[in-house]
């Protein structure tokens, strides 16, 4: 587990092989871990409206070098479009990750996910995500979460089937909705990623400062964990945060890293 909040049970240290290229949510082919069935919140309009997939990271909100390419999903919701094998933790939890994207034609914040596992027509497991990025997604936008299941003792090797659900709110600066940070450095010296992020949403925002982190091979996630940034406090428009992740000799060469806060 490379993360160092433990009680995130964040770290997904596996040979995970999420293949973001030409994953489907109505295909199971290029899923590993199990069927991916159809998720989504409401479109908000009674006719969807067809959004155009952006290029990764067309926020500009994420730090790194990696460009991965995300499937285009479901017209007019906001759905998982590819999930990697699950890992286990070794004491009975462990964690899913997934890449999702916006097609409504609303931006998004406070995304959350449900999820539950069901295998034989029962549900196995559920649990929900601990983190997205970017933290505010515009319209044909693709970001990347994982849900975090506390029981994974009946979930089997294969033959699972995984259901999503999608909360969001809207993009705004309401009080406590999710605040991006734009990551102005992301370095990794072979044992931590270290970095800054600023406040460029010309508000003042408070902490905790939450920051995620990806690893990829090529398109294929290889890792994902979630730490937190040293600075805790409120902090005005154009401040900066810094942050410094161990990786606990994870191989993460190739990674995006978003960092996120609350609106005051």
């Amino acid at each position: 587990m490379i993360s160092k909040k433990t009680f995130m049970a964040a770290a997904l240290g596996g040979a995970v092989t999420l293949l973001l290229a030409g994953c489907s949510t109505s295909s199971t082919s290029n899923v590993a871990a199990g069927a991916v069935s159809e998720s989504a919140t409401a479109s908000p309009t009674p006719t969807p409206t067809t959004v155009e997939a952006l290029p990764f990271n067309a926020g500009g909100y994420l730090g790194g070098n990696a460009t991965p390419t995300v499937d285009a999903g479901e017209v007019g919701k906001v759905s998982v479009v590819a999930t990697a094998p699950l890992d286990s933790d070794g004491i009975g939890s462990g964690t899913l990750a997934f890449a999702f994207r916006n097609n409504t034609s609303a931006p998004i914040s406070h995304v959350d996910f449900t999820g539950t596992a069901t295998a034989s027509g029962k549900v196995v497991a559920s649990g929900s995500s601990q983190d997205t990025i970017p933290a505010q997604v515009q319209p044909g936008e693709a970001g990347f979460g994982y849900i975090y299941f506390e029981d994974t003792s009946s979930i089997p090797e294969s033959g699972v089937q995984y259901d999503f659900k999608a909360s969001t709110s809207p993009a705004n600066t309401s009080s406590y909705n999710t605040a991006p940070l734009t990551v102005t450095q992301a370095d990794n010296n072979g044992t931590s990623i270290i970095g800054t992020a600023a406040n460029k949403t010309g508000k003042p925002l408070t902490g905790p400062y939450s920051v995620g982190i990806y690893c990829f091979n090529g398109d294929a996630l290889s890792a994902s964990t979630l730490d937190y940034a040293t600075e805790t406090g409120d902090i005005e428009a154009d401040a900066t945060v810094s942050f410094s992740h161990d990786l606990y000799d994870t191989p993460c060469d190739t990674f995006a890293i978003g960092v996120s806060g609350w609106f005051q």
